[in-house]
């Protein structure tokens, strides 16, 4: 067996969520978060002000973030910006607020074409599976999702940015991970499809990784992957050799 650890990323992976833009599913998210606030505090947030806000706050802590590897906080930036609108912030207010934001992406996303199958392939190969994934949505989100398509239970384990409070490309998920998995990274393959978090940071720490390619990436960054694959079912001659 090539490998021990089988380690994948989730969004535009292993489940697709960009079926509609990103931009469409953060107005739409607004337009239920501005519901939600009418249904429990009788209050009306006007749509689009929400969406700029809340949006653009969230471009400026990715800024003052930098090239730190810390995980946005996204219950307290959603309670600093409804304290814009003037709203007193109660105990369990953001996260409600968040699960109705978060409706219509979850409406519209779908499993990748043969996922199911590699994972099932993998585990029978007596190899471990686990999880690194990038999210500012908490993890019980993904993980449902994950059980409605039935993919949970192939992971020995996952991590999440939003819950870890790190994120991909730095190293510290990536050595977690290998923990986790009680691997060696050269005993480890990464499986994702951004360059810069799925092949340039697990390669950095010594785990091949191997491309899943989405039509419009970015993938001009001078970083190599492994092998690159247009679809799971193309791992099956990459991993078992």
């Amino acid at each position: 067996m090539r490998f021990k650890l089988a380690l994948f990323d989730l969004g535009g992976t292993l489940i697709n969520y960009e079926n509609s833009p990103w931009p469409e599913l953060g107005r739409l998210g607004c337009v239920e978060g501005a519901k939600y606030i009418k249904q429990v505090l009788n209050f009306d947030i006007e749509v689009e002000e929400l969406n700029a806000k809340l949006h653009n706050a969230v471009g400026r802590m990715i800024k003052s973030r930098g090239n730190t590897d810390v995980e946005l906080d996204l219950i307290d930036l959603t309670a600093r910006t409804l304290r814009e609108f003037g709203i007193s912030i109660t105990d369990g207010l953001p996260q409600k607020f968040i699960a109705a934001y978060y409706r219509p992406i979850r409406d519209q996303i779908t499993i990748a074409p043969y996922a199911g199958e590699i994972l099932s392939k993998i585990k029978n190969a007596g190899m471990k599976i686990g999880l690194v994934s990038n999210t500012i949505f908490p993890a019980d989100y993904h993980r449902f999702e994950m059980r409605e398509f039935g993919l949970y239970d192939y992971f020995d384990f996952a991590l999440f940015s939003s819950e870890e409070k790190i994120r991909k490309p730095g190293k510290e998920i990536f050595f977690r991970a290998l923990k986790l998995g009680s691997s060696e990274p050269e005993d480890a393959v990464f499986i994702g499809d951004r360059l810069e978090e799925d092949i340039g940071g697990p390669q950095s720490i010594g785990i091949k990784a191997i491309l899943k390619y989405m039509d419009g990436r970015d993938y001009s960054a001078d970083i190599k992957p492994l092998e690159t694959v247009r679809n799971l079912k193309e791992l099956e001659n990459i991993i078992f050799i």
